[in-house]
């Protein structure tokens, strides 16, 4: 069965083997050109074992954007054997309703110094100036396994134009590296 298969990420979930995160509270996302990220960054630690493969990625804003701004998930731009530095964790949970057992590979963050900068990877969304009657103000990106994190590397929400604020929620399953 492969990544892209509903089937398989249903079987992964029944396993205990997704899990999910998402902010507690709104927070102002980053622009890609700095390491010192927030908004909601997920990463998988350098010698975690696993690859997450990433399910899905949605953003919702909490405050009606003044300006145009273009979501994207961005992706470091080579794995490193740093860790994420100065960071605020979020709980994660897994999706078969067992709650933050702390079993899982995956960090994710609200805040995070990141060991190297991000490349824009895939476009979540676009809000335009007058979200409230031209177009919604959330987004969901059906990602489906099209996004591997290998040990070493992380994803997170970047703009380009104005800095959105809101919330934002993933879920990936983790698998053996090898």
């Amino acid at each position: 069965m492969s990544y892209m298969s509903t089937d398989w990420f249903l079987e992964q979930a029944r396993l205990g083997k997704m899990y999910s995160a998402a902010n507690q509270a709104a927070a102002t996302v980053t622009l890609i050109n700095t390491s010192t990220a927030t908004g909601f960054i997920l990463s998988n630690p350098w010698g975690s074992g696993k690859k997450l493969v990433v399910k899905d990625a949605m953003f919702a804003y909490t405050t009606v954007p003044t300006a145009a701004a273009i979501l994207f998930l961005a992706q470091s731009i080579a794995v490193s054997t740093v860790a994420h530095a100065t960071v605020t964790t979020l709980n994660i949970y897994n999706a078969d309703g067992s709650g933050a057992t702390g079993a899982n590979a995956g960090r994710a963050y609200n805040a995070s110094t990141t060991p190297n900068l991000p490349v824009y990877s895939r476009i979540l969304g676009y809000s335009p100036t007058t979200p409230a009657t031209t177009g919604g103000l959330s987004f969901k990106d059906e990602v489906n396994g099209a996004m591997i994190l290998v040990p070493g590397s992380y994803v997170q929400i970047s703009y380009i134009t104005t800095a959105p604020v809101g919330i934002t929620y993933m879920s990936w399953v983790e698998v053996d590296e090898k």
